[in-house]
């Protein structure tokens, strides 16, 4: 009961903190909630750099590269945010966009193949096909991400830019798995279920080994 406690408080810490952050774009620059706002990405990057991270030194001039970006737009513009949170943004879709992609050409296994393989073991030939199917939509939905967050940034207002990347990226993710688990419960009925937890899961213990082999 108490893990359920934190996750639905992590979950609701999320949340407010993403309405927090659209809410600053419509502050005054040099307020303390737009300052601590501007700061917490390079700080977030900063403590993934010295707790995870082998390649320090890489890492510590990408995190100079960033802030210098990010004082500089803001300090010209006044669109520190927009850097702050438009390229973490667009540069998680790339990655993951890649992460994907790159399982799709070579004759490689597609990465949500490979991860079913990992949850139930042998496939059978309909849901290897789906898996691969599922592979390609995630990643046009990466691409989506990011042709719709510069798109709505050239064309929108900075208010409706920030209401796509902060406020629906999250619930945009959640109708990508609940669409995926339904349909997997209907037309893969008879077949052994993973949750979207364990499926969450999976994903995360196959990106850590895959950062361990390749990244380090």
């Amino acid at each position: 009961m108490n893990g359920l406690l934190w996750k639905a408080l992590l979950v609701l810490a999320y949340v407010g903190y993403q309405f927090l952050v659209h809410a600053a774009f419509r502050e005054t620059q040099g307020s303390f909630i737009h300052t601590v706002l501007l700061l917490l990405p390079l700080l977030a990057l900063a403590g993934w750099t010295m707790t995870r991270s082998s390649n320090k030194p890489l890492w510590f001039f990408v995190l100079l590269a960033s802030g210098l970006l990010v004082y500089l737009m803001e300090q010209r513009s006044h669109l520190g945010l927009v850097a702050a949170y438009g390229l973490p943004h667009a540069a998680a879709n790339l990655a993951l966009l890649f992460f994907f992609g790159r399982t799709l050409l070579g004759g490689r296994e597609p990465l949500i193949t490979r991860l079913a393989r990992r949850v139930h073991g042998v496939l059978p030939l309909d849901m290897e096909i789906y898996t691969r199917r599922l592979t390609f939509i995630w990643c046009l939905f990466f691409a989506g991400q990011i042709i719709t967050s510069v798109l709505l940034y050239r064309f929108a207002s900075i208010d409706t830019w920030s209401l796509f990347i902060n406020l629906l990226h999250f619930p945009l993710l959640a109708v990508m798995f609940g669409t995926d688990y339904l349909y997997r419960r209907i037309r893969f009925r008879h077949y052994p279920q993973a949750s979207i937890l364990k499926a969450i899961r999976a994903f995360a213990e196959d990106a850590s080994v895959s950062d361990g082999a390749n990244v380090r």
